[in-house]
């Protein structure tokens, strides 16, 4: 995989290292970028499918930072379409941790428009792939299927 660092302080190598253990983009290049921002740090990436690109972009400077999370979405009753969203405040204390979340959340979109044919517009989906998964070690295709499909929650008696 091929990886590229703008960002002072973070080397080529050193990206690579931090992404080790994820799934590879097939032949995307994967490029960190700094995100200037104005008033307090959040998350950035995007995947460009016509230049087989992954774009993270890391807030700079970087402060610890609570983001908020929406992983999945039930359907309300009544007219219109309404939605009760589910949410988790994920506290990002490193870079690395907004690395592996970011590249995490971009790979699936790879993931589904490219090994799956699939429109990769699900970002429940792809945010609750990131959220099961930035922190661990090791992540394979399996975790990807697995986050493709929201966990039921069991009868209550």
């Amino acid at each position: 995989m091929v990886v590229r660092s703008e960002l002072a302080g973070l080397s080529n190598a050193d990206a690579r290292r931090v992404l080790g253990g994820l799934p590879r983009a097939g032949d995307y290049e994967v490029v960190i970028k700094p995100l200037r921002y104005r008033t307090r740090p959040h998350l950035a990436a995007l995947c460009e499918f016509e230049e087989r690109r992954i774009v993270l972009q890391v807030p700079v400077p970087f402060r610890p930072f609570d983001e908020p999370v929406l992983f999945a979405a039930r359907r309300k009753r009544g007219h219109g379409i309404r939605f009760a969203w589910a949410s988790e405040t994920v506290p990002f204390r490193r870079r690395r941790e907004v690395l592996r979340f970011l590249y995490c959340h971009e790979w699936m979109h790879w993931y589904l428009h490219e090994a799956l044919g699939k429109r990769s517009a699900a970002e429940t989906a792809c945010d609750r792939f990131a959220l099961r998964n930035f922190r661990r070690p090791r992540v394979t295709t399996e975790d990807a299927d697995a986050a493709l499909t929201r966990r039921r929650k069991t009868a209550r008696r």
